[in-house]
């Protein structure tokens, strides 16, 4: 009984050890990715937003078209009425697509990176809460009930599609630039996108390769 308790309690804490500093790693990545994402969302979704200097810029120029409609003859002051131009005219505003998926793809990268942190720190609140110290049988039940139960509840599974959200938020993120400097510059935009490319085939060759190869090393948990 001893030897058998001794052995459940090894596994039980080393699997709760690593499941703790995998959540601890992947809070402070997910610290750093949602600050940076936060940066570059603040700024992107203005562009969903009319300009607020165009709206100024507008009235500036029906102002000016109405002060030149203003004729002058003593003792008269004559107003013509001028007729204004389509482009003087407001349209409904509308982003433009790039805009559009810009946002979409950076926003959606948050979510994950944010998503992916929150439910980092109710895992460690299960790993707290299913932490059984001793070695008597009272405790090595409990520590069996607890250990039914992280496998019942699939927390193992939880932990292991937490990194997986960073990686989507990342790749989402590194979408969302490309697109951005393909509306900047051309030159700029494609050197990125082949750096994104390649960092994407790498990423889908360590994926999977361990399902091809046996003995290969790049395994995720």
């Amino acid at each position: 009984w001893t030897e058998a308790s001794d052995a459940v309690k090894a596994y039980y804490d080393q699997l709760l050890v690593r499941w703790k500093e995998e959540m601890d790693t992947l809070l402070v990545y997910a610290g750093v990715s949602s600050a940076v994402m936060t940066a570059f969302v603040v700024e992107s979704y203005k562009l969903l937003q009319p300009d607020p200097t165009d709206a100024t810029v507008a009235v500036l120029m029906q102002i000016s078209t109405q002060l030149n409609s203003f004729t002058i003859s003593p003792p008269f002051v004559n107003v013509t009425q001028v007729h204004q131009p389509a482009s003087a005219t407001h349209a409904p505003f509308r982003a433009s697509s790039s805009a559009i998926w810009l946002n979409a793809l950076w926003f959606s990268s948050l979510v994950f990176s944010l998503g992916s942190a929150l439910l980092a720190l109710f895992v460690k609140q299960w790993i707290y809460d299913a932490t059984v110290g001793g070695n008597s049988r009272e405790s090595a039940r409990l520590r069996q009930f607890r250990l039914n139960g992280l496998l019942r509840w699939r927390v193992g599974t939880i932990v292991v599609v937490l990194p997986i959200m960073l990686q989507l938020a990342s790749i989402l993120f590194l979408g969302g630039l490309v697109v951005l400097l393909w509306t900047l510059h051309a030159t700029v935009a494609a050197i990125a996108s082949l750096l994104v490319g390649l960092l994407f085939t790498f990423f889908l060759a360590v994926t999977i390769l361990p399902v091809f190869r046996s003995d290969c090393s790049y395994r995720s948990p």
